[in-house]
């Protein structure tokens, strides 16, 4: 009768070892899985919270593309309810779908490195030998949102 007692002691303590072992890993994992879901619930949050809008005039091409230049220029307004760094680091444009580099952002509306909602920017993009002729996109990019017009360059 002992041994059968015995016999249940130890396969309840070895029960509990792995149980507890078990326990451990869930609980460690658990918690990875939800620092992660705050780290992403964040960045969602901002990107939501930002939102852009192209207010230049698209059939106005001679004050968007300069071909001596080889720039592109548009007004951006922020309509987000988020401030956003006025810095070409923050700020990416594409002209006819190929990445081309932002070199200035400047507040139009007041001397300030704040974009605040309300707030426009004149954002200029180096398009370099890009052949930039007839019909024309250019998209803005601020923190995942975009916004593009067409405009028809002659």
């Amino acid at each position: 009768m002992s041994s059968v007692t015995a016999t249940h002691l130890i396969m309840f303590i070895g029960s509990l070892v792995i149980a507890s072992a078990v326990a451990g890993t869930v609980i460690m994992e658990v918690d990875q899985v939800s620092n992660s879901i705050e780290t992403r619930g964040s960045a969602v949050a901002e990107e939501i919270e930002t939102d852009i809008a192209i207010i230049s005039d698209e059939s106005q091409s001679d004050a968007i593309i300069n071909q001596t230049n080889e720039t592109a220029t548009v007004l951006v307004k922020n309509i987000g309810d988020r401030d956003v760094p006025a810095h070409p680091n923050y700020v990416d444009v594409l002209v006819d779908g190929s990445y081309d580099p932002v070199t200035s952002v400047e507040r139009v509306d007041t001397d300030s490195n704040r974009w605040a909602p309300g707030g426009v920017v004149e954002v200029t993009a180096s398009y370099g030998d890009q052949n930039v002729q007839n019909d024309t996109e250019i998209t803005v990019i601020v923190n995942g949102n975009e916004d593009s017009i067409d405009t028809y360059v002659e």
